[in-house]
């Protein structure tokens, strides 16, 4: 994605997203112990106007096809869901862009399409479900703004009800709402800033916090924020210097404090590449981030004041290709990254509990072009 402006042509690209009944994306859920695929962990594949329902087997990380639908519109390139987990939510990349809702069938993992409403901006980048499961929030990257975006009870999704204008150079790729669900964090690219919004959960207003931004260093370009599961960090990857920043975070004023960063990319790589998604580990031990270029997962280890140490990096045997996103199944054992170019979709890694490492153990390979990965648990 550009610093200013985003292609609005169709992707021709595949997502992957895995629902949950628990959390807002990003938490440790409750996850199965044990046992095979019990056809209750869903994974959903889109690409252009489809979506795809997969299952991924607890026991062994394997995924097994589930059917599809074709009503998701267009230029689909991120999901999310209520924290019920019986709704999905769909952003379209377009101008103006688009949200489509769905209800989601708790036994077989089918979504019906309920309807949907404009984003509130152009070229949305991503969306997220507050923790009330009442509001959705869209990064519109080319207007400059976020909007919050009412869900009723049924579902069904209606017009924007508050939007904050940071200005169309500001480039916003990400807005996520903190654990006590009164604070909007948002990474906002152009700026090399990350906005710090106070969230009204019953109105869906959002104003500027004080202060109003955290600077991240000059030209880093902060993408993607992850809460760490205690709730007391963030981590902000950027994606063209190539480092992740550490933060303390107060829920109690919805600020930041810098902690530390450190690059994502190998000692003496000269290549180009760019950084994109980042997630934390359900332990809360590890840290993960991906480089589009180097081609790798980056792997840190976290202590208790969530500072961060070099692991080291995984390019799964040269199989990681453009890595635009990757998540972590909420029984911390699989890693799935989405490859947004090469011959192989999406790429299952097996995460050693004891140091973080990946090992490779299977691809998916009919699925080219990923460019979104999530994993959850519905029980």
């Amino acid at each position: 994605m550009g610093l200013v402006s985003r292609s609005t042509a169709p992707l021709r690209s595949l997502l992957v997203f895995v629902l949950a009944a628990h959390g807002c994306g990003g938490g440790a859920d409750t996850a199965p112990d044990g046992g095979g695929d019990s056809g209750r962990t869903f994974v959903y594949v889109s690409g252009g106007s489809t979506i795809s329902v997969f299952s991924l087997n607890a026991a062994t990380g394997a995924l097994t096809a589930r059917g599809s639908t074709t009503a998701a519109g267009k230029n689909v390139s991120f999901l999310a869901h209520d924290p019920g987990a019986r709704r999905l939510f769909a952003l379209n990349e377009a101008t103006p862009g688009l949200v489509v809702a769905f209800s989601v069938d708790d036994t077989s993992g089918a979504l019906t399409r309920l309807n949907d409403t404009p984003s509130g901006g152009d070229a949305p980048a991503q969306l997220a479900v507050d923790r009330s499961g009442k509001w959705l929030l869209v990064a519109n990257y080319d207007t400059g703004s976020v909007a919050t975006i009412p869900i009723g009870a049924d579902g069904k999704v209606g017009a924007f009800a508050s939007r904050h204008d940071f200005g169309v150079s500001s480039a916003p790729h990400l807005a996520v709402v903190g654990p006590a669900n009164r604070f909007v964090l948002v990474a906002c690219k152009g700026l090399d800033q990350i906005g710090q919004l106070r969230f009204a959960a019953v109105s869906g207003a959002l104003t500027a916090n004080d202060p109003a931004f955290v600077a991240t260093p000059a030209m880093a370009h902060p993408r993607h924020l992850a809460f760490h599961p205690g709730g007391g960090f963030v981590y902000a990857i950027n994606e063209t210097s190539n480092t992740m920043d550490a933060f303390g975070y107060d829920d109690t004023s919805g600020r930041l404090t810098p902690l530390q960063t450190l690059s994502t990319l190998p000692q003496g790589f000269s290549g180009g590449s760019a950084a994109a998604e980042v997630q934390v580990h359900p332990s809360g031990r590890f840290l993960y981030g991906s480089n589009r270029g180097h081609d790798s997962i980056v792997i840190y280890r976290l202590d208790a004041q969530g500072r961060m140490t070099l692991i080291g990096h995984e390019t799964g045997g040269g199989l990681i290709t453009t890595p635009r996103s990757f998540a972590i199944d909420p029984t911390g054992r699989y890693l799935l990254v989405g490859n947004q170019a090469g011959a192989v979709g999406i790429l299952v890694f097996r995460i050693d509990g004891a140091t973080g490492r990946l090992m490779r153990i299977g691809k998916v390979s009919a699925t080219p072009s990923a460019v979104y990965v999530g994993v959850t648990y519905m029980p």
